[in-house]
């Protein structure tokens, strides 16, 4: 009884597909930035037999003077500062963009007419039913016929 229930093959079905995508972009900009460079300290000194010395540097602070025994002292020492120096720094931007594209398609059922299988598993239970209470009563419904003839 319980292998021949009756069912009708309508089955409500919904499927769904999901899709993922992720794009990444990356874009670099370059941005003039100012960095300061610290300039070490430089120390010369010269000294000559010569009426004249010349020390030169970007950077720094000339003396000279003429020594009591007739010589030339020059010394020439720099400042310790910071100088600014102007550069392109990158930057890089990376942007990421999630596409979702989700599909869900929705199967609806439609009438149809039944098959003999299904027709005769749908009689098929209420004969069974009968044939049930006919072994359980037959008894009575003998007794009964016997009655009427």
């Amino acid at each position: 009884m319980a292998t021949s229930s009756c069912c009708t093959s309508r089955h409500l079905a919904t499927s769904s597909k999901d899709s993922v995508r992720v794009e990444i972009r990356t874009r670099t900009e370059y941005i003039r930035d100012t960095i300061i460079r610290e300039i070490p300290t430089i120390s010369e000194a010269v000294t000559t037999r010569d009426t004249t010395s010349h020390l030169e540097n970007f950077y720094a602070q000339s003396d000279a003077r003429i020594n009591s025994d007739g010589t030339l002292f020059h010394s020439l020492a720099t400042k310790p500062q910071k100088e600014p120096i102007s550069i392109e720094r990158p930057i890089v931007y990376r942007d990421s963009i999630i596409y979702r594209d989700k599909v869900v398609k929705d199967i609806t059922p439609v009438e149809r007419n039944l098959s003999w299988w299904e027709k005769t598993q749908m009689k098929g239970f209420w004969i069974l039913i009968a044939v049930i209470i006919v072994f359980i009563y037959r008894k009575k419904i003998m007794s009964l016929i016997h009655r009427f003839i």
